[in-house]
């Protein structure tokens, strides 16, 4: 057992190595870049070292797939690291129960660090969540803009549809403004809720856009 322990300890020492080279910080890894422009609302995430703009045309389908193939995959090792991080900091914790003086103050101090780097990188994938969410939306209207000029429905319908249409745009936005906001917190657990609130924005969204494409593509019955 304490074999196990030891070998779980010296992963976790490795991931936080790595986490700082590739960090350097706290503020390079998750504060806003100051060139920013909030009057372009520029998505404030990265995929693929990127930031992705607002109008990223969606016109190469395989460029699309590509960039949400690589940011799953990016996001899901990050998600895992995380999960070790905190795993690491929940069992110096627990050491530190039995422990007094310097040595316990040692242990909860690293335990903090753990936390702090598990934080950070769940801003990371949070960040890569966004931007394919971006890709996606994008993607999504496009398409809706081609239908809804060339499909026909009755009018209950197309009502719906354009409902649909905005309050994906209506979300879309208020997530963007959830991400900006959150780089404007100091506090990591602060920011990681405000970016967990844009992620739920940016999936109604999607969902939305999803339905409205569903109505443009069903035929009236006399068309079928």
């Amino acid at each position: 057992m304490k074999s196990k322990i030891y070998l779980v300890s010296v992963v976790a020492i490795t991931l936080v190595t790595t986490v700082n080279a590739q960090t350097g910080g706290p503020v390079a890894e998750a504060g806003q870049p100051a060139s920013a422009s909030s009057e372009n609302k520029r998505i404030l995430t990265r995929l693929g070292g990127k930031t992705v703009p607002d109008d990223l045309s969606a016109e190469t389908p395989l460029a699309v797939k590509t960039a949400n193939i690589s940011g799953e995959s990016d996001r899901n090792e990050l998600l895992k690291l995380a999960e070790a991080l905190s795993y690491q900091a929940r069992r110096l914790k627990n050491d530190a129960t039995s422990k007094t003086g310097d040595e316990k103050n040692r242990l909860l101090a690293d335990a903090a660090q753990f936390e702090k780097n598990c934080l950070l990188k769940q801003i990371e994938a949070s960040e890569i969540f966004g931007a394919m969410s971006q890709v996606k939306f994008n993607a999504n209207k496009e398409t809706i803009n081609k239908l809804i000029v060339t499909e026909k429905l009755e009018a209950n319908k197309m009502s719906r549809t354009r409902a649909l249409i905005s309050s994906s745009e209506k979300n879309m936005q208020l997530a963007k403004d959830l991400r900006e906001e959150s780089y404007s917190s100091s506090n990591l657990a602060a920011r990681l809720g405000r970016m967990s609130n844009a992620e739920e924005k940016e999936v109604l969204a999607l969902g939305e856009q999803s339905q409205a494409i569903n109505l443009l593509w069903k035929k009236p019955k006399s068309e079928m």
